[in-house]
């Protein structure tokens, strides 16, 4: 009975807004419809409390990285545990490998709660060394087998967590060492570009010399090796930190990372090659070494231009020595030393957002606080945007989210 009641309550209702939308004037019919609110932020900033290896990470949310401020006290969400800052993202979620737990997962991140979408069982690779998007649904990652003797890969449909997997036939590894390192990884006009490197036990040092495997995406067969002497090691990741990109007019560039080196006197190189070609540009090698400096990170910000995060020579009595420039890919020369932003504590964090002709940076400021700095690309010039507050002990990465 009651049941009933609330229907016909509900009916007449109805009919009453009926009535008055019927008996009201024209202009009240140019309804404008209201979007449906967007839930999740816009940006995250992942903090850490604590050194390694008793850390724990957190995920921030904002809307705007021009002003105001996020604050870790009593906001974020962790994420200990569920993953860690070496993590892919794209189109508003997160996906992650977890070695321990053997499963491959997708987050998503709003309304400070951070979670589980989807994920799956996944022990194909001892853990994932990189990762291209071959579009927007289709992500290649690559890894090692847990001797790290063989190179493996998987083919992931991010809806679904669908996987092709397999293993690449890379090149034996040569007598003397031991072990494959990987790092940076490309996609572009139908191949897969991915950079390694040979290494022994500790202390055996690295091969003098860097590779890049080429790959055909439609066949997924591994087609030939690059290699050069130039610099040694495979370069970095765009979990932890970028040094790789294809540019707007199609070229892909790989920078490798003197840090990653044990050989002594081992310098970082940047290599190009040219939209449409398997080969390296024998016309363009950059040894940052005879620059005067040595490279780590390397973003793409448009046109023929780079952030270049590199080890400050002049920078003594201190860990922060990581300091940010503008170069110019076509001389691999620094164009704008970027002072006013305070040099990091850690070359491995992904600090560069590109958007709307301005790149926003973060950085682990040695004294002082924290801010998003923002270099307007067209005006050369820096400011402080974004404050970050709480009680924290290093910033890890930025992301855009939608």
């Amino acid at each position: 009975m009651f049941k009933n009641f609330r229907l016909y309550t509900f009916l007449i209702a109805v009919a009453i807004v009926s009535i008055m939308n019927s008996c009201s004037g024209s202009d009240d019919n140019d309804e404008t419809v209201t979007p449906v609110e967007e839930t999740q932020e816009k940006y995250t900033v992942w903090l850490q409390i604590g050194s390694w290896p008793n850390t724990t990470q957190y995920v921030l949310g904002t809307n705007s990285l021009t002003e105001g401020s996020v604050n870790l006290t009593g906001h974020g969400a962790e994420v200990t545990g569920k993953s860690a800052y070496g993590i892919i993202t794209k189109g508003g979620y997160y996906y992650y490998y977890n070695t321990t737990s053997g499963r491959f997962s997708k987050f998503k991140y709003e309304k400070e709660l951070y979670n589980t979408v989807l994920e799956v069982p996944y022990t194909h690779m001892a853990d994932v060394s990189g990762f291209t998007w071959i579009n927007d649904n289709t992500l290649f990652l690559i890894g090692t087998n847990g001797d790290q003797n063989k190179v493996h890969y998987s083919v992931v449909d991010i809806e679904t967590l669908k996987m092709t997997n397999g293993v690449l036939d890379a090149p034996s590894i040569p007598t003397g060492y031991n072990y494959f390192n990987l790092g940076n990884i490309e996609f572009t006009n139908g191949k897969v570009f991915f950079q390694f490197g040979y290494n022994g036990d500790w202390p055996n040092p690295w091969q003098n010399k860097t590779y890049i495997g080429v790959v055909d995406y439609a066949t997924l067969k591994y087609e030939k090796t690059l290699e050069s002497t130039t610099s040694a090691g495979p370069g970095t990741n765009k979990l932890w930190l970028s040094s790789s990109f294809v540019d707007e007019s199609g070229n892909t560039y790989f920078s490798t990372n003197v840090e990653w080196s044990s050989i002594s006197g081992r310098k970082s190189a940047i290599y190009r090659i040219k939209k449409g070609t398997t080969e390296l540009d024998a016309s363009y090698t950059v040894n940052q070494s005879t620059l005067g400096y040595e490279g780590v990170g390397l973003w793409y910000i448009g046109g023929t231009k780079a952030i270049l995060k590199y080890i400050d020579p002049a920078i003594t009595g201190s860990t922060h020595i990581y300091a940010f420039a503008v170069m110019d890919l076509e001389t691999g020369k620094i164009t704008r030393k970027l002072t006013e932003i305070p040099a990091d504590g850690d070359a491995y964090i992904q600090n560069i957002i590109v958007e709307d002709g301005k790149v926003f940076m973060i950085t682990n400021a040695e004294t002082g606080k924290d801010y998003v700095y923002i270099y307007d690309i067209a005006a050369q010039t820096v400011k402080t945007g974004l404050e970050l507050v709480g009680g924290y002990d290093w910033v890890l990465r930025l992301d855009k989210m939608r």
